[in-house]
């Protein structure tokens, strides 16, 4: 009787593993249609609603001066304080949630037309730059309508880790593939680019300590050059890197221990990659290092006010040129004013026009290769 009950558990376990394999098997063949494309394809994407969206909502911070956040001071009448972590807390550009969480329906909308693109123009007729302007705008807008709908929430790692992540929300239906934002990151793009790192530059997170979100969309003619400058802005910025971490090390964002798949050989590979964008500050630095410690964080939402619900502390902004308003501290009440009337204005505005596709005219297309091959060249 024993033996008959282990061999009804081997072939339990058997049954069980054959059955992982398989799913395992369906979702490689599901995924591996994402990595087909048409190299000279004359079609592209219109991505001017995404760019609405990102104009109503981003706010554009300016490059990291490295300069320390002053610790928040309790509001009058209360001994509450919020932590902060002073080195990042300036950096990264912002987003209005506290208006355009209101304006759901719109951005759902605009998230069902990126979805539908595939349903009426398979991806496989596009190049490669063009799918990945779509992925990375489609895992943006997705993220944005996510977070309006919980918003607000200061501390965002409850929600982006942890078994009941919503980046493993299938809450996407691509080309009849029901897919997460995790999907999009770990398993869409690396078979769409697999030997590029770049496009991990081009998802943004949400919170104050991940790669920044753009003022305007990606589109297949640009898409490469901004990546590039999302990598050189993160790297070169607290919440990229930072040289406090004792003799031979240095900390890094542990947005790349995330990311470690793409980096086989931790040390080495990563210091490879931040050689591509360190700027000469500190080049040497990464250069001569022994080892790199992936624990630099900032999980607070990148919202406009820091969600705080006084107007008065919290909000930092740089003018988007290197300078910053209010000597690198706070706006004054008039500032605060002028700026909120502006993104209001830019809400409502938002939410015309829809996603197209196009064919490009021969010219349009030689000019585009033109561009591309001038920007790979430099």
């Amino acid at each position: 009787m024993y033996k008959k009950f282990l061999d009804v558990l081997i072939l339990i376990v058997f049954m069980s593993l054959s059955g992982s394999l398989i799913a395992q098997q369906v979702n490689t063949q599901e995924y591996a249609k994402f990595a087909e494309f048409t190299e000279n394809s004359t079609l592209e994407m219109d991505f001017s609603i995404v760019d609405q969206l990102l104009h109503a909502g981003v706010m554009n911070m300016g490059p990291s001066t490295r300069a320390y956040a002053k610790d928040l001071m309790p509001p009058t009448g209360t001994r509450f304080t919020q932590t902060i972590d002073r080195p990042t807390e300036n950096e990264a550009n912002r987003f209005f949630y506290e208006n355009l969480r209101h304006e759901q329906e719109k951005i759902l909308k605009l998230r069902k037309e990126l979805e539908a693109i595939p349903s009426l123009t398979p991806l496989n007729q596009y190049t490669k730059e063009a799918q990945l302007a779509y992925w990375l705008n489609l895992y943006n807008v997705t993220l944005i309508n996510e977070l309006a709908i919980i918003y607000p929430l200061n501390n965002l790692k409850p929600v982006l880790k942890g078994d009941d992540s919503l980046l493993d929300k299938k809450s996407l239906l691509v080309d009849n593939v029901q897919l997460s934002l995790n999907d999009i990151h770990y398993r869409v793009l690396p078979m769409l680019y697999p030997d590029d790192t770049l496009y991990i530059y081009g998802l943004h997170q949400g919170i104050k300590g991940s790669p920044n979100i753009r003022t305007k969309a990606f589109t297949a003619r640009d898409v490469n050059q901004k990546l590039k400058e999302n990598a050189q802005e993160f790297v070169n910025s607290n919440r990229g890197t930072q040289f406090n971490g004792g003799e031979g090390i240095v900390r890094v964002s542990s947005f790349y221990e995330r990311n470690a798949q793409l980096f086989p050989d931790f040390n080495e590979s990563l210091k490879s990659h931040l050689l591509q964008f360190a700027n000469i500050t500190i080049r040497g630095k990464i250069k001569d290092a022994e080892g790199f410690e992936a624990n630099i964080n900032n999980w607070r939402i990148n919202d406009f006010y820091g969600s705080i619900s006084r107007r008065d502390i919290g909000l930092y902004v740089n003018s988007g040129n290197g300078g910053r308003f209010a000597g690198g501290n706070k706006l004054s009440p008039a500032q605060q004013a002028q700026l909120s009337s502006l993104m209001r204005i830019r809400a409502v505005n938002f939410g015309g026009g829809s996603v197209t596709v196009t064919d490009l005219d021969s010219s349009t297309q030689s000019k585009s290769q033109e561009e591309k091959n001038e920007s790979d060249n430099n």
